[in-house]
């Protein structure tokens, strides 16, 4: 593998995919791996793959739970610094970004905060999108990366934790599909909207890496139901970033009615995800015996 070189200016950054990383901000072992990063910028499906290769390496296993697996080891190394880089350098998750930023901005809300998005990109849009608008990163795992990149941007807020009832549109992009619990996770995260506020999930519910967990894959077309009974009604998706559902906070939030269709959704879930690919299959081949016989 190609190493990433140093600036030609600047020896005490790392200069990777355009984007320039002061190694104050790294450990020497950040350093030592970000150093041996492809020098051009990779697909998708190698990011995929060197995202499953640390999993791998940390021997955790997505069928079973993380009480005694090293899970914050796995979010904590700098294979998710590489990953926020490249979110911020491909052309579709910035567009993806720009596509959520710019429908929020119809709203002029006040108060935004962006579920799990530590590097930063989705808040940097918003920010450039609102000016106008307080922005609040809720980052579990904060880097030092992440926070030097939002340091020069005064409206951008790093916090641990949401507050209950304070935002005008919360975002969580690529977030429930990596938690072992993601309903309740969701109720905090709807709980923390105002009453007619915005909470977009942009969900991931499919085995494209390994920390996507299986035991949430029922979800991938009965979250709008199970969020319906949660207290938030369904609006519609992100027009350019469709995968992110729109939902807005109409009354209180339910979690033990959610509970009851989650259960449902764990029964039903599986085979509707199957049927969807067994009539998807059949109208494939249903439209290739058009053309045979046409």
């Amino acid at each position: 593998m190609i190493k990433t070189t140093l600036s030609a200016t600047d020896k005490n950054s790392l200069i990777i995919w355009g984007h320039s990383i002061p190694n104050e901000f790294l450990s020497e072992f950040d350093i030592t791996y970000l150093n041996n990063l492809p020098t051009v910028i990779p697909s998708v499906d190698w990011v995929c793959s060197e995202l499953d290769r640390i999993w791998y390496e940390q021997k955790l296993d997505n069928n079973k739970s993380f009480v005694n697996q090293p899970i914050g080891v796995y979010y904590s190394h700098p294979v998710w610094i590489m990953n926020g880089i490249f979110s911020a350098s491909d052309t579709a998750s910035l567009a993806h970004r720009s596509a959520i930023a710019n429908y929020l901005m119809a709203f002029n809300p006040n108060v935004i905060a962006d579920y799990g998005g530590g590097f930063g990109q989705l808040a940097l849009s918003m920010a450039k999108a609102m000016p106008g608008a307080s922005i609040h990163v809720i980052e579990p795992y904060p880097s030092k990366v992440g926070i030097h990149r939002l340091r020069t941007e005064p409206q951008i807020q790093m916090k641990s934790r949401l507050s209950i009832e304070s935002y005008d549109a919360i975002v969580a992009q690529d977030v429930l599909e990596h938690v072992e619990d993601p309903i309740k996770l969701a109720s905090e995260i709807a709980e923390s909207a105002r009453i007619n506020g915005k909470v977009i999930f942009a969900n991931c519910f499919f085995p494209v890496i390994q920390s996507h967990l299986p035991s949430t894959f029922h979800l991938r077309y009965t979250f709008p139901l199970v969020m319906k009974a949660l207290g938030l009604r369904f609006v519609g998706v992100v027009q350019g970033a469709e995968h992110a559902q729109i939902f807005e906070r109409v009354g209180k939030i339910d979690l033990a009615k959610a509970r009851q269709i989650e259960s449902i959704s764990k029964l039903i879930g599986p085979f509707i995800n199957a049927g969807y690919y067994i009539l998807l299959a059949s109208y494939r081949i249903f439209k290739k015996l058009l053309l045979i016989y046409k």
